[in-house]
This record gives structure tokens, C-alpha cells and sequence, in this order.
């Protein structure tokens, strides 16, 4: 697990290089320029040089606590004693939240599983039943172990259960979209990644958003990407990263490149700018809060 040494937010600035290369009217023909160039680069290696088949970076981690600046508070007053069983879990879960999701996310808990919610510090209004919801609010149920049909399980607690109820699904144009990107990142020469993170690659299982981001990053300089961390039982896309080199130059706590990569993702615009940016002794960990349609909102930014 990576150790925590500093903190970086990204600012948003206007301008930014992967907001020019994928976003407004031009975004789908710029986006297929830097995917030819990766895929090119990939076909001259194979004719001019031996097969890079040793892509280790660093050893692959399957978890990591929280990603990005949250926004469901937890400073309200405890209300009512929760159980001895699940009151860890309904902490742990409280924290996680204040990373992970985005503004205005309603949880829906009932009975029990509410009223341990509350005990551990969760404001009445997070988990208001009767709060009225838009067609855009993000609602996810906490359970006390089992997930929704038909639902994807956002992460675990112990015995609790943070789903989406209603997960967006990606269109077959969607899928398409993900795999050409995914496989331009695989192809190119300068890619190094150990199998764990290569077969997440390939299954092309990752928050569109990310993987956006990888891919101008493959084009502009060549990754070496270390994992693919995930919460504890989650479903859906991967939407954190921990790179371990920008090109050929190593990146993380004392590493000269590290500085240039950071300046570069301060400044990029939503919805491709990461919502936390962390620096780590084995890497560089970007993250994205969950969202449960990202291809949709790569596709709304790349007309």
C-alpha cells in the first residue's frame, strides 16, 4: 500500500492539454490522431526492435484506502448507539464516503443500518429518506450485506454494502471506444506494466475518464503503470491508477519527473482531471470519485 507523503489537488486551469486534445468540436479528431500515433509507434518497435515482453514497474497492489476530496460530511453530532457489530463498518464506510463520492450523494439506508449510520457521525441529511432527488443526484443504498439485483456493488464494509441501484451501461459504441484506447496503451513500446495491471488493461475495464487520460499520456511520453487499485468488493471500471514512470523517468516521493507531471495535471479540466493526485513512495496515484455512467460523461465532453 503506497505511503502517504504529500498531497497535490488539482487546480482546474482553462486550456489544458487533454481538455484541447479531447474535448470540444475537434475532440474525436485529435483523439484519433493520438491514438494512430501510439498504435505507429507500437508497428515501428515490432520492425525495428526485439519484443519488450519484461514490463514490470512495481508490484501490483489490489487495494487502497479512498480516492479524492469528498464532500458527505461526517461532523454532525452521533445520534442514537449503534451495534457492536457493525459500528466499525458504518465508520469506515462514513470515511470512505467523504473521499470517494460526489457532491450531493444521497445515501439510502433503512432500518438498522440507518440508525448505525447516524450513531457513527452520518448529518441527517445524507441519509434522509424523504430528500427529494433530481434526475442527475447521484442515490446509492447501504445494506446490511447484500447487494441490490440488477445493482453494482460501489464497495464492502464488513457487513455493510454500498450499492448503485440504477449503474449506468455502456453502449456497444462506449465498449468499442474503451478497448481501441486500452489496446493503443498495451501496444505502444514504451508501456511497461506488470500482468496484473496489463489484464485489467486488456479487459478494458476502466473509468473511461482514466483511461482517456492514460492514453494522451502513452501518445505525448510512453507510462509505466504499476496497478490498478480498488476498494474492498468493488464492481465497475477502475478509476485509480498508480504510475510508476512518465516515459522513461521513474515518478514518486524524490523523483525529479514527478514535479513536470504534476504541473501537467493541474491543468486539466473536467471531467478528465483527476479529483486527487497523490504522491507516494511507490508512485504517483491519481483517482477519480465514482460516477456511475463515466462514459457518458467522456462522451457529453467529446462531441
Amino acid at each position: 500500500m503506497p505511503t502517504r507523503r504529500a498531497r497535490h489537488r488539482p487546480r482546474h486551469r482553462a486550456g489544458g492539454p487533454l481538455d484541447a486534445t479531447l474535448g470540444g468540436r475537434r475532440g474525436q479528431l485529435l483523439l484519433l490522431v493520438a491514438l494512430v500515433a501510439v498504435l505507429t509507434a507500437a508497428a515501428v518497435a515490432l520492425v525495428a526492435g526485439p519484443d519488450q515482453t519484461d514490463r514490470s514497474v512495481a508490484p501490483a497492489t489490489n487495494t487502497v484506502p479512498g480516492t479524492g476530496p469528498g464532500t458527505a460530511s461526517t461532523t454532525a453530532s452521533a445520534s442514537g448507539t449503534a451495534t457492536q457489530t457493525t459500528a466499525p463498518a458504518a465508520a469506515a464506510l462514513l470515511d470512505w464516503a467523504d473521499r470517494e463520492l460526489p457532491p450531493g450523494t444521497h445515501l439510502r439506508a433503512e432500518g438498522n443500518v440507518r440508525d448505525d449510520l447516524l450513531a457513527a457521525g452520518a448529518p441527517d441529511d445524507l441519509v434522509a429518506t424523504d430528500r427529494p432527488t433530481g434526475p442527475d443526484d447521484l442515490v446509492l443504498t447501504v445494506t446490511d450485506g447484500a447487494a441490490e439485483p440488477g445493482g453494482r456493488v460501489v464497495a464492502r464494509f464488513d457487513g455493510l454494502v454500498l450499492g448503485d441501484p440504477s449503474p449506468g451501461t455502456p453502449t456497444v459504441e462506449h465498449l468499442e471506444r474503451r478497448r481501441a484506447l486500452a489496446e493503443a496503451v498495451l501496444a505502444n513500446p514504451t508501456t511497461r506494466a506488470p500482468e496484473q495491471a496489463a489484464a485489467v488493461l486488456r479487459s478494458a475495464d476502466v473509468d473511461m475518464r482514466l483511461l482517456s487520460l492514460l492514453a494522451v499520456l502513452t501518445a505525448r511520453e510512453g507510462l509505466g503503470v504499476a496497478a490498478f487499485p480498488r476498494a474492498e468488493g468493488a464492481e465497475g471500471p477502475a478509476r485509480t491508477v498508480l504510475l510508476g514512470a512518465v516515459g522513461s523517468a521513474p515518478v514518486g516521493a524524490g523523483d525529479a519527473a514527478t514535479a513536470e507531471l504534476l504541473t501537467w495535471l493541474e491543468a486539466q479540466l473536467p471531467p478528465f482531471a483527476p479529483d486527487r493526485v497523490e504522491v507516494t513512495d511507490e508512485g504517483v496515484l491519481l483517482s477519480y470519485r465514482y460516477a456511475s455512467d463515466p462514459d457518458a460523461l467522456v462522451a457529453e465532453a467529446s462531441p
